[in-house]
């Protein structure tokens, strides 16, 4: 195969994968040859699979994962499992593909039915995706499968590579994007005992009381583990020190929080924070060793909105309806935005008792923008 990738396919450090939209369309249009072919035009150029700069190889991991995982959703293990293997081979050092690997075969072992008798059909295993219930958002899946879900379920095999684990992630983005959701579906994933926190939790009106209700809240999280402590509006708790309008109180808070963060994976608590202003974080939270993993949680992409669409339509008297058409006259949408356009086409035809249309969704989507642009979202993207 031909050294140079098409320039249409090319990634760009800080910029999402070119080859996500058209990915997002076959999807959501049911097209998964299409989907599958794509994905191999990314990944197969070279040998070896992910031989290229840091960038390209990046993009090509990303991809390779977004392809193990449609394979599983759609029952496709053997598939998957060849693929997986192949990589190994070409990449012993690929860590997350001998952990994969691993993850497979041992699922495959334990859902095999006893032997069929003579004769009879031999049951395909069942195995179900990690993301059962999340539509779409598959870099995102794929970089958290990656770098947290993985090296968790795995822990011996990273060390044997020495790679670390991770000690706390931080997802960053606009609001309305599910990042709470996110951090909820990972500990299920994980089998982890929830804990959300907000600010208001840690509020206090005694000087250092704040400082002595997260000291307990880690205490809690240790009692409980392996726990995931999700601290939602993470700026707020933990605001940069470098401001002239941060108060004693806060930096002695900010202080308590990096003691109680640093090596929480020890005592088995994975700490995942959420905020809309990445920058207003104290910059020491972000460094190696803390809550060095920063994953952008974007709105929801075409698949995604695709599948939001017609779940808050669903059992709703409706016309026939293009989703795929739809998904694409909203982007930048979040999910409570898509909700509310919904709604409106509702009301626009219950007024005359009749069923809605595509065409009430799409009046509704012009009454009703989004209220993010593609600069708001670049500047948010941005670290």
């Amino acid at each position: 195969m031909g050294q140079a990738i098409n320039d249409e396919l090319r990634p760009s450090d800080g910029a999402p994968s070119p080859w996500l939209p058209k990915l997002e369309r076959f999807l959501a249009s049911g097209q998964k040859a299409r989907a599958l072919r794509l994905l191999d035009r990314v990944i197969e150029w070279d040998m070896p699979l992910f031989y290229a700069d840091p960038v390209i190889r990046e993009d090509r991991r990303l991809a390779w994962l977004c392809r193990i995982d449609l394979l599983r959703d759609w029952g496709r293990l053997s598939e998957a499992l060849a693929w997986i293997c192949l990589e190994c081979e070409l990449n012993p050092q690929n860590v997350a593909a001998q952990a994969l690997k691993e993850r497979l075969k041992a699922a495959l072992h334990l859902e095999f039915q006893s032997a069929p008798s003579e004769g009879s059909r031999s049951r395909r295993p069942a195995m179900h995706s990690l993301w059962a219930g999340v539509a779409g958002l598959r870099e995102l899946k794929a970089i958290l499968e990656r770098d947290v879900i993985l090296p968790l379920q795995e822990p011996e095999l990273y060390k044997r590579y020495r790679v670390d684990l991770p000690n706390g992630v931080l997802l960053y983005g606009p609001a309305g994007c599910g990042k709470t959701f996110i951090a909820r579906k990972l500990a299920e994933i994980l089998k982890f005992t929830f804990i959300e926190v907000k600010p208001s939790d840690l509020a206090s009106i005694y000087v250092h009381g704040g400082q002595e209700k997260i000291g307990a809240l880690f205490a809690e999280a240790r009692g409980k583990a392996p726990t995931l402590l999700f601290f939602d509006e993470l700026d707020a708790l933990v605001p940069s020190r470098g401001g002239n309008d941060v108060g004693h109180h806060y930096s002695s808070e900010v202080n308590e929080f990096l003691v109680q963060l640093n090596e929480s994976w020890k005592s088995r608590t994975l700490v995942i924070g959420a905020t809309n202003l990445l920058k207003k974080v104290d910059s020491a939270v972000l460094r190696p060793g803390r809550m060095d993993k920063k994953i952008f949680v974007g709105p929801p992409d075409l698949e995604a909105r695709a599948e939001l669409l017609r779940l808050y339509m669903q059992e709703r008297p409706q016309a026939q309806i293009d989703w795929v058409l739809l998904a694409e006259s909203c982007p930048l949408y979040t999910s409570a935005e898509l909700e509310h356009v919904v709604n409106e086409a509702a009301r626009m035809a219950i007024s005359d008792r009749r069923l809605i249309a595509e065409e009430d969704i799409l009046r509704a989507l012009e009454d009703n923008p989004a209220s993010l642009g593609d600069v708001d979202l670049n500047e948010l993207r941005a670290r």
